[in-house]
């Protein structure tokens, strides 16, 4: 059995040394080890390993409540087990209910030693430390928008080359959490990551803020000032809602893309940034071009790779696992004892039109888990605006339409089972074993249900459109 199966969490480093060597003595088992914070780093809905609480009291068991919790709340597939060094009267009782076992350390060793027997065959845990970029993005992505999973080898090829990339898509989607997933996943990850909301800035402070200014440069400039290029060294600048930027500030702009040259405001000393850029903007740039308001030459120089982040309400299998990782989060934060979202709840979630995207939905969830009480974030814990639907008025135009015949009965039907297996395959990291028996359908079933929704892209599904 390869070691990597099983993963070994403990903060207490006798206590994981005790294990492991009875681990590789008794089993000539060698467990990846990890602590509470390092473990968070390896799990997500692939990660379907034997996972090993050690726990020996103290505030190890507020840790370890805290790590079941997010193991439930995220519905990440490991089999827990503790090993409870905690005595008779441990305070880890009150986890039995959702743990497979719970076992005093090292009275019981024998039964974990069947526990770990019987862990089967399946997925490795792996060390963030020697894995492939591709599958660490792969990871996050799961955890967070698992809708552009089919882009993530795109994603890793932009992260790992020094290329400007231009992100889209409404306030609120993600640009800036993308922004620096980039950043975390490329060779300047120890560096700076500094971000520009264009759109605050007074027009006339722009080029102030981005390359700063000289001791008298202005009225009011009563001391010298480091701009973001600067200031960002060889890191990553996000300028965000680019589309802002009055014309004067974008050939200003053009010229740092094109040279990295820039003179700090009421300098004459020309300075060279060394700063990798990414850009979003929250309109269409083509259509800024079309009409004047965006220098299309700007335009093709910061587009070398772009990246679009469709609003919630077209991505609704992000919601579960957006909505369960900031539960996860936010139950940490409040010390809230909740391991799970109720079905109904999570329904109104995936159910509302969220105007404000991502921002909106971490409101929500901060609100609810805030509010909440026991272990179920239930439907009463919503803001009423969520709870409470409000009903699609039918438009004149839909009015008019014919009512549904057997043809447009039958795509309707088509469009849902197309939806349903998207999710199941995503849920389960496009694992088309485990999407058809989450489905209850073979797998020859599922693959040519694929094909015939054009769901296969090579060995990956296409996003839902």
């Amino acid at each position: 059995m390869s070691g990597s199966r099983v993963a070994l969490v403990a903060d207490d480093r006798p206590l994981a040394e005790a294990i492991q060597t009875w681990c590789r003595e008794t089993l000539r088992l060698n467990p990846l080890s990890e602590t509470y914070a390092g473990i968070r780093e390896l799990l997500d809905a692939k990660s379907d390993g034997l996972l090993i609480i050690a726990v020996s009291g103290g505030a190890d068991g507020q840790e370890a409540l805290r790590l079941v919790q997010d193991v439930h709340l995220q519905k990440f597939p490991p089999l827990l087990v503790i090993a409870d060094g905690c005595g008779p009267e441990s305070p880890l009782r009150a986890l039995d209910s959702y743990v497979a076992r719970r076992l005093r350390w090292p009275e019981e060793a024998s039964q974990m030693e069947q526990m770990i027997l019987q862990a089967g065959r399946g997925r490795e845990f792996r060390s963030p430390r020697n894995d492939s970029l591709e599958n660490l993005l792969n990871r996050k992505l799961l955890s967070w928008t698992p809708s552009l999973l089919p882009l993530a080898d795109q994603i890793a090829l932009a992260a790992s080359h020094d290329v400007t990339v231009l992100l889209t898509g409404e306030t609120g989607t993600g640009k800036t959490y993308l922004a620096r997933l980039l950043h975390e996943h490329s060779p300047r990850k120890h560096e700076k990551f500094l971000a520009v909301p264009c759109g605050a800035v007074a027009a006339n402070l722009i080029e102030s803020e981005f390359f700063g200014h000289v001791k008298g440069a202005f009225t009011g400039a009563d001391r010298p000032k480091l701009g973001k290029f600067a200031a960002v060294g060889q890191g990553s600048l996000l300028l965000d809602e680019i589309d802002t930027l009055p014309l004067e500030q974008q050939a200003a702009l053009l010229r740092v893309i094109e040279t990295g040259e820039y003179e700090p405001v009421g300098s004459v000393e020309t300075q060279k940034s060394q700063a990798r850029l990414v850009f979003a903007a929250n309109v269409d740039l083509e259509e800024a071009c079309r009409t004047g308001r965006f220098r299309s030459d700007l335009y093709f120089r910061l587009n070398v790779m772009s990246f679009h982040l469709p609003p919630l309400r077209e991505r609704i299998q992000d919601i579960a696992p957006l909505a369960r990782g900031m539960a996860a989060r936010f139950a940490r934060k409040f010390n809230k004892d909740l391991f799970d979202i109720h079905p109904d709840a999570m329904a109104a979630l995936e159910a509302y039109h969220w105007p404000g995207n991502l921002r909106q939905l971490e409101n929500v969830i901060q609100h609810a888990v805030l509010v909440s009480t026991g272990p179920q974030l239930m439907p009463r814990h919503l803001p009423v605006s969520v709870q409470e639907q409000p009903l699609v008025s039918m438009s004149p135009a839909l009015a008019a339409e014919p009512a549904f015949d057997a043809d447009t009965l039958h795509r309707h039907r088509d469009q849902t089972e197309r939806m349903v297996i998207q999710r199941a395959l995503i849920s389960n990291g496009y694992s088309r074993t485990r999407a058809a028996d989450t489905l209850g359908i073979s797998r020859v079933t599922l693959y040519k249900k694929m094909k015939k929704y054009g769901l296969m892209t090579g060995n990956q599904p296409v996003p839902i459109k």
